[in-house]
C-alpha cells in the first residue's frame, strides 16, 4: 500500500514537471553552472517519463494473466515514457533546429551587408521579439551563457521592438536593461527567421555554424565558438 501511495505520487509530481519544464530547464541552468542545457534537457524529460510509469507498471502487477501483463506494461512503458518528449520535444534531436535554407540564408546575409555595425565574426546572432514566449525561454538561456562568456559582446541581439519593450525584455531575462541591440522591422524578423522564431544563428568566420530554436541551444558548442579568437 505504501508503494502504491508513493507511485500516486510521482506519477502526480511526473505531470506537474512536464507542465513546468521549460522554467525548470532554465532555473537549473541559472543555478547549477556545471550542467550544460542538453544534459538538463534529457535529465528532466527522463525522470518524468520513469515518475509515470512506476504507477501503471504496479497496478498492472495485479493482473494475473502473464501475457496480458507483459503486453499492458510494454504499452504503457513505452507510451508513458516517451509522454514528456510529445509534449516538449526539442527542436531537433541533434540539437540544431534545423538546416537553414538558401532563402532564409540570402535574407541573412542581405541583412547583413546593409548592418555594417553587426559584427557577425565568432558571434551569435539571436532574432527575437519581446512578446514571444519561446523567445523570452531562450532570452533566459541567452543570459546565463552571456555571463558564461570570458570575451563579451560576442553576442548581437536583433529585436523588432522599441527601445522601451527592449529594456522591459532584457530585465525578463536577466540581461543587463543597457544591453546593447540592433533594432530590425518585423517583416525582416520573419524573413530571417523563416517564420519561426525565436531563430538564433551561430556565426564563426562569418559563416553559419549552427541554427538553434529555443529548445536547441547548445552552449557548450556556443561557448567554445565564441571563447575562439
Amino acid at each position: 500500500m505504501f508503494k502504491l501511495f508513493t507511485y500516486s505520487i510521482l506519477f502526480i509530481l511526473g505531470f506537474l514537471l512536464i507542465r513546468n519544464i521549460d522554467q525548470l530547464e532554465i532555473l537549473l541552468f541559472q543555478k547549477f553552472p556545471f550542467f550544460n542545457l542538453t544534459s538538463i534537457f534529457y535529465t528532466l524529460r527522463i525522470a518524468a517519463g520513469i515518475s509515470l510509469i512506476l504507477l501503471p507498471l504496479k497496478l498492472f502487477s495485479y493482473v494475473k494473466s502473464i501475457s496480458f501483463k507483459v503486453l499492458l506494461k510494454i504499452i504503457f512503458s513505452i507510451s508513458l515514457f516517451a509522454t514528456p518528449f510529445v509534449l516538449s520535444p526539442p527542436d531537433s534531436i541533434e540539437f540544431k533546429y534545423k538546416s537553414t535554407t538558401e532563402q532564409q540564408s540570402s535574407k541573412l546575409y542581405s541583412f547583413l551587408k546593409n548592418r555594417k555595425d553587426i559584427k557577425t565574426k565568432n558571434s551569435l546572432l539571436c532574432f527575437l521579439t519581446a512578446h514571444c514566449h519561446f523567445c523570452q525561454l531562450a532570452g533566459k538561456k541567452i543570459g546565463v551563457i552571456n555571463k558564461k562568456l570570458e570575451v563579451k559582446n560576442k553576442i548581437k541581439i536583433i529585436i523588432n521592438n522599441d527601445s522601451i519593450e527592449s529594456k522591459e525584455f532584457f530585465t525578463k531575462i536577466d540581461l543587463k536593461s543597457d544591453f546593447s541591440f540592433h533594432k530590425t522591422s518585423f517583416d525582416s524578423l520573419l524573413e530571417i527567421c523563416g517564420g519561426s522564431m525565436p531563430t538564433i544563428f551561430l556565426m564563426k568566420n562569418d559563416s553559419i555554424v549552427n541554427e538553434y530554436g529555443s529548445r536547441s541551444l547548445n552552449d557548450t558548442e556556443i561557448i567554445k565558438c565564441l571563447s575562439e579568437k
